[in-house]
């Protein structure tokens, strides 16, 4: 009997018993969609979290002193503005390098007043981080130089101080220092804002470091924020700084460097864990859909004795019923892997709408699916199959 015989009998035996065959078939089906989902979903988190990331500059970092395990730094480790233009020196591949300090301050306008975190900082800022002005403009390099009394707010401090008003050209008292409100940024919606609880707690404002460390007295650096002009420099660039800071305030161990990079791998780990459980929940949901396969078919074999009986009798071979067989199984598998694809991917697609994320469909984990699907079918069809090829003629005949 030829394969395309085979086939034509497996599909003829599936016809006459559709109902039990798509009962046989929903194991199957629900582990390859489940799958299919996963992965979809996956990715699809995954991408999110990376145009998340785009927000903030997958090439940005932060380098500051270590604590000494009471809130703050040791004296040898304290940054200085210095530092900045050394490590600018030293980086050919750092685009941009930012010293930045901050401190809570309280601003008052007409007798209304708000405590905020008060950033002094560089030009580059707004740049670097991506942040958008709403109204207005960052300060300029001039305005920087010469340390001009001059502010930026952010959407929040700018509803509380002045609501529907216009802040910009309005001047603001910053513990008791007059600053002329130049610009408003808009909402932070970077990765760093939506995981950072001062951020989504506390109002900001920002002007250039010379004119803050008038204010509040002081020529600390808190920290320096950096970027690269390309991703692939950011670990070369980040141990290079560290090493040249110990090298410079002589300490051994001093900073800690945070890059955005440490957020991509950390998504990438969680995705992966997240999609390896259940992953192997659809695979378990698989194996019990191949037991079932196996249960029908030979549920399908003792219905059938007598007719195999009859095609051994009339000269049917061992290898044409072991083929046939073997072929339902499979069908039945392979067309339940189908199936679960397609139910795979519409729900993965609503879900993936429903929160946002882009659908990425996984032309491996597809294939993977049918792969598998024909394999469970072949794997738990095989006994079943052997079987019905190894019964005697004359005792299939006489099977009641």
């Amino acid at each position: 009997m030829s394969l395309l015989e085979s086939l034509r009998g497996a599909l003829t035996s599936l016809k006459a018993n559709k109902l039990r065959a798509g009962l046989t078939m929903l194991g199957i089906i629900i582990g390859i969609a489940a799958v299919i989902t996963v992965v979809t979903i996956g990715l699809g988190g995954k991408a999110a979290v990376m145009q998340e990331l785009e927000k903030t500059g997958v090439n940005l970092f932060i380098i500051h002193p270590k604590s000494n395990g009471q809130s703050n730094t040791s004296e040898g480790t304290k940054l200085t503005w210095q530092d900045t233009d050394s490590l600018k020196r030293a980086l050919p591949q750092v685009k941009s390098l930012i010293p930045a300090s901050s401190d809570y301050g309280t601003l008052e306008v007409n007798q209304k007043s708000t405590s905020a975190i008060v950033v002094g900082t560089t030009p580059e800022f707004a740049e670097a981080r991506r942040r958008e002005v709403a109204i207005g403009r960052f300060f300029s390099e001039d305005e920087m130089a010469s340390n001009r009394r001059v502010v930026v707010i952010d959407e929040k401090m700018a509803d509380i101080l002045f609501g529907a008003g216009n802040p910009l050209g309005q001047q603001v008292m910053i513990h008791h220092v007059p600053c002329r409100v130049i610009g408003v940024l808009a909402k932070d919606e970077s990765t760093f804002a939506q995981f950072d609880p001062m951020a989504q707690q506390s109002s900001f404002s920002y002007m250039p470091w010379g004119t803050w460390s008038d204010i509040f007295g002081t020529r600390r650096v808190d920290q320096l924020e950096g970027t690269t002009f390309d991703k692939g420099d950011l670990e070369a660039a980040t141990t290079t700084a560290k090493r040249i800071l110990n090298q410079r305030h002589g300490t051994t161990d001093g900073y800690e460097i945070f890059n955005v990079q440490q957020l991509v791998e950390a998504a990438d780990k969680i995705t992966k864990i997240l999609t390896s459980i259940i992953s192997l929940v659809a695979a378990i949901s698989l194996f019990v859909g191949g037991i079932g396969i196996m249960n029908i078919m030979l549920v399908s074999v003792t219905e059938r004795t007598r007719e195999i009986g009859l095609r051994k009798a009339v000269g049917a071979k061992e290898r044409d019923i072991l083929m046939q067989f073997l072929l339902e199984a499979t069908v039945v598998s392979l067309i339940g892997g189908l199936i679960g694809i397609a139910l795979g991917s519409v729900s993965a697609v609503l879900i993936a709408n429903f929160l946002k994320w882009p659908p990425l469909l996984s032309s491996w984990a597809i294939l993977t699916a049918v792969t598998f699907s024909i394999a469970v079918g072949v794997f738990f069809g095989y006994y079943p199959a052997r079987k019905a090829a190894k019964l005697e003629p004359m005792a299939a005949l006489r099977y009641e």
